[in-house]
């Protein structure tokens, strides 16, 4: 959490899926090192485990972003728009993740407010606007699982271990 007003002031939060990571890839020639953030060296895993099995990381990937927080594909436009990740779909809404007293995670539907187009044109249909939500938050969780399951079969995620999300935006000090 103390790092959290400067993630926020680094990264543009835009989540990539491991088929955005691809499509983008794909489209641009570009490899994903180059324009995928995470705490950690990216290497197409999103799961890294530490301290002897006991610490279970999800290193969720965000788009990479310039020095002042625009996306590195966006040039007077974006330069990917045909392959933009479902965040970028999702604009100008984004989901605000919180989490219940009973550890469940509630996803909330917000929008940013500095968008010149609120309020103008004509109004969201909510259905698919929480349709691409699941498919994101669907999508997340079908990249991590094989990836958590082959370490579960492997041994080398300890029966105990704990399960830690990291703020991408911030590369970890070796």
């Amino acid at each position: 959490m103390e790092r959290l007003k400067e993630f926020c002031e680094r990264s543009n939060l835009i989540y990539l899926t491991e088929k955005d990571i691809n499509a983008i890839a794909r489209r641009t020639g570009k490899e994903p090192a180059k324009f995928v953030d995470t705490l950690y060296d990216y290497d197409g895993c999103f799961v890294k485990v530490k301290d002897d099995a006991r610490k279970v990381i999800l290193d969720l990937p965000v788009m990479k972003s310039k020095a002042d927080t625009t996306c590195v594909f966006y040039e007077n436009c974006c330069t990917i728009y045909s392959v933009r990740p479902i965040a970028c779909r999702l604009f100008p809404f984004r989901v605000e993740e919180e989490t219940a007293s009973n550890g469940d995670t509630l996803l909330n539907i917000g929008y940013n407010p500095t968008c010149p187009g609120i309020g103008k044109g004509e109004l969201v249909d909510r259905r698919k606007l929480e349709k691409l939500v699941s498919e994101l938050f669907l999508q997340r969780t079908s990249d991590i699982n094989p990836q958590l399951q082959r370490m579960m079969a492997s041994g080398a995620i300890s029966a105990n271990a704990k399960v830690y999300r990291t703020l991408p935006g911030k590369r970890e000090k070796n």
